[in-house]
């Protein structure tokens, strides 16, 4: 369910997850009908002797047959089929005390739920675990905070409409510090004026947060309020000490949804939050919701901010 929260003459509104849209995939497995008393033995028996669950962890291996006619019966989860047949499975199981085991084949979910509405339709198909993730915790911000965030878009699009490009790019980007509520560095798309095709807005602010940087270590003289530290909030700042990442834990505030290009270099920034106005079908959030791709080692959250 969208969450909406409005920050003066904008209406934020956080996109989801990847997790969050994902549809139920589900795969084979072996299955057993036993009575309660056999539930140790018999995954004790699966542990040794079976191959183990593999990204399944989140199903729950016991569940109760309400089909058997007998509501006292078990269903055990065995293991996968994709890991072993079930020519393989009766070898193992013969001459040993499961040999006469009714074995079946049904479907599990193959992803664990993220969402409490994925988790009741999962526990459909079969009984799963569910811990709500805790980025999944509606966003809230106080009075100071939404005019910060307010602030900060407005200066995004007068610094845009100060820029001209031909090509109609324009874009313009802020990057702010929460816990200060001071913009830290702006910058405009170049690329025409510049005729360099990375002089993207984000890549150009970037460009001025490492500049900042370079004057800190230089120990040229700087606004220590301004100043994004190379080290991490939980670790001793040495400015010997050369580290860290560009933007950590920064809000970045965009006009226009950021590209791949620029998206990729926000992941590997380390930036906390991202704030844009104007949707993108082919940007890195819209399209391939990089903010929260799994195989990416940061993931961030973004809202979509909609005039009022």
């Amino acid at each position: 369910m969208a969450h909406h929260i409005e920050c003066g003459k904008y209406t934020v509104e956080r996109i989801p997850y990847a997790e969050e849209q994902q549809e139920l995939v589900t795969e084979d497995v072996f299955i057993a009908r036993i009575a309660p008393l056999q539930t140790s033995h018999i995954l004790q028996f699966a542990g040794k002797s079976l191959p183990k669950l593999d990204g399944i962890e989140h199903v729950k291996r016991v569940k109760r047959d309400t089909q058997a006619g007998n509501t006292n019966g078990l269903l055990v989860v065995l293991c996968q089929c994709k890991y072993l047949d079930r020519s393989q499975l009766d070898a193992v199981i013969q001459d040993t005390e499961w040999a006469d085991l009714e074995i079946l084949v049904v479907k599990v979910p193959s992803n664990p739920p993220y969402t409490s509405a994925q988790f009741e339709q999962w526990s459909q198909v079969w009984p799963v675990t569910y811990r709500p993730p805790l980025k999944l915790k509606k966003p809230e911000f106080s009075s100071d905070e939404r005019e910060y965030i307010e602030m900060c878009l407005q200066t995004a699009m007068q610094l845009k409409s100060k820029a001209t490009d031909t090509e109609n790019r324009a874009n313009a980007v802020v990057m702010g510090k929460l816990q200060t509520r001071k913009i830290v560095a702006q910058a405009a798309d170049t690329t025409s004026e510049s005729c360099h095709p990375l002089r993207h807005a984000i890549m150009n602010c970037i460009a001025l947060v490492a500049d900042r940087e370079v004057a800190r270590l230089t120990a040229e003289p700087v606004d220590d309020d301004n100043t994004v530290s190379m080290k991490r909030p939980h670790e001793p700042c040495n400015d010997q000490d050369v580290g860290g990442y560009l933007c950590e834990g920064l809000d970045v505030f965009a006009v226009k949804e950021p590209c791949v290009m620029c998206t990729m270099a926000l992941v590997h920034s380390r930036i906390g939050r991202l704030f844009f106005v104007e949707q993108s079908h082919n940007g890195g959030i819209s399209r391939y919701a990089m903010h929260s791709h799994k195989a990416l080692n940061h993931n961030f959250t973004a809202f979509i901010c909609h005039l009022s």
